[in-house]
């Protein structure tokens, strides 16, 4: 079995730019982002390339692209949160309805990567674990990301663009 890539294929580069800028700025599923790349099989391509363990090269290069997106349009999670907070404010104060402004701000904020549609089963509660085991499930989340922490580092010393 080959080890990890050490580069993105162009194929990888363009499923990630289409994931995260979608087509003509329309938001597209990582399915049609893996056909409109030229898999064969965009159905499990497009689950295989986001995913950390399979792909930590890609799913670092989309959290790059992303976060270039958060520098270019200036959306920082703290400014989300003001500007909502402000358009709140607003609509209390003069009673309006600024349901089209607070809607704009939530797409910014989806657009940054601030909102993402995931389903999250939870088995126990965090109160419920004591110290030794709160520790424990840190270090574990931090080993399942490890190798997209590490394809992060890779990919800024600049070796996500093909020879």
């Amino acid at each position: 079995m080959p080890g990890p890539a050490k580069q993105l294929t162009p194929k990888q580069i363009k499923f990630s730019m289409l994931h995260v800028y979608g087509v003509e700025g329309i938001p597209i599923t990582k399915t049609e982002a893996a056909r409109l790349a030229g898999y064969t099989d965009p159905l499990h391509e497009g689950t295989r390339l986001t995913n950390p363990n399979k792909n930590p090269l890609v799913c670092a290069h989309i959290s790059n692209l992303r976060d270039e997106v958060r520098e270019k349009y200036g959306i920082s999670y703290e400014g989300h949160l003001q500007e909502l907070g402000q358009i709140r404010d607003q609509g209390k104060k003069d009673n309006r309805n600024l349901a089209a402004a607070a809607t704009t701000e939530i797409a910014r904020g989806k657009v940054g990567g601030y909102y993402i549609d995931q389903k999250i089963i939870r088995h126990g509660k965090i109160d419920d674990l004591n110290l030794d085991q709160l520790y424990e499930r840190m270090k574990t989340i931090k080993e399942k990301n490890m190798k997209v922490i590490e394809a992060k580092k890779l990919l800024a010393k600049g070796t996500k663009e093909p020879a």
